[in-house]
């Protein structure tokens, strides 16, 4: 006889009797769902983690885009200028939707029941869909496949990599908007990113006190950049866990005022050195995380379930975000 050991199965080795203890065994079911397919995003959470940012209706903010020359030095009864001077302009998004589909077989839930509902159906289902709509929204913040289309949000790569596009209905490409843009990047020439370069980048980014606090990397290129400082790590510190000595960073480290972290979502070969002041993700408040209750269609036994996320990136300062790109190793 030929018994499967699929899920709950009973194998041999250790067990003989394979068909009978199929048959009388209870068997163990591990309650926790285990996960080996999502990734987690820094950069989301990091976006967020100062709190969520709501607004309903149009998606509009204020841009201030020259200095008023109306002023300066002047003399007794001199005539003074009051020419009328248009130096706001407003930047105007769309609202962005995703959502995510929960479905479940009536059929399946009723099988679930019992014993062997340790780890209820529904509820895992649940977590499932909450999982995969993350990932979807980290990797629309990249522009990575296949949340690049049209549809998706005005992404990082949208804000500060590319110069010539029009963003928020203010067109880049026209040299007379050149406020509008980030801050040039800074090319690595080869090799490992070097704090030389990830120097002049951020140096490019800093307006007096104001300076970025966010730098993102790939996983590879962030263990090159981590190289140029390990050896300063102190092993001797009181301070220290005596317990085991760390061989490396126990946290993200900082490069200035920049928390340097990798992202498993972000662009190869690329750095980018955010200042999260000015740029986050916003949330309409009538569709923060919606959901529909569960339906059940005419013509199957099925349930069917929506959850419901309505949102935009916005950016009130490009030129306070820059990249570094052709990091090599």
């Amino acid at each position: 006889m030929a018994f499967g050991n699929v899920g709950t199965g009973i194998q041999s080795p250790p067990a003989q009797l394979v068909g009978t203890a199929n048959a009388i065994t209870q068997k163990y079911v591990l309650p926790s769902l285990g996960d080996a397919v999502l990734k987690p995003s820094p950069v989301f959470w990091s976006m967020t983690k100062k709190g969520i940012k709501q607004q309903g209706g149009e998606l509009v903010y204020p841009i201030l885009t020259q200095e008023e020359t109306t002023g300066g030095a002047y003399y007794g009864d001199q005539l003074l200028n009051t020419t009328v001077i248009d130096s706001i302009q407003p930047a105007t998004q769309v609202w962005r939707s995703y959502y995510q589909s929960v479905a479940v077989p009536v059929l399946d839930a009723v099988m679930n029941r019992g014993q062997a509902g340790i780890l209820p159906l529904m509820k895992t289902k649940f977590e499932v869909a909450c999982g995969s709509l993350l990932q979807k929204l980290s990797r629309a913040l990249w522009h990575s496949s296949p949340q690049n289309t049209s549809l998706d949000i005005d992404d990082i790569i949208s804000w500060v990599k590319t110069a010539n596009n029009t963003i928020a209905g203010i067109d880049r490409s026209n040299a007379a908007n050149a406020w509008w843009k980030a801050t040039a990047g800074t090319d690595n020439t080869s090799g490992a990113l070097s704090t030389a370069n990830a120097e002049k980048a951020y140096q490019s980014v800093v307006f007096g006190y104001d300076e970025p606090d966010l730098m993102v990397i790939d996983q590879s290129k962030y263990a090159g950049f981590k190289g140029n400082f390990t050896q300063n790590i102190r092993y001797t510190d009181d301070f220290n866990d005596k317990a085991a000595v760390q061989a490396g960073f126990r946290y993200h480290f900082l490069f200035n005022n920049c928390i340097v972290m990798p992202d498993l979502f972000a662009n190869a070969n690329e750095a980018y050195i955010l200042n999260t002041k000015y740029f986050y993700p916003i949330f309409h408040v009538d569709d923060y995380f919606s959901v529909d209750p569960f339906i059940k269609p005419s013509n199957q036994r099925v349930v069917v379930s929506q959850i419901f996320v309505t949102w935009q990136l916005i950016n009130q300062n490009p030129r306070s975000c820059t990249y570094i790109f052709d990091i090599t190793a």
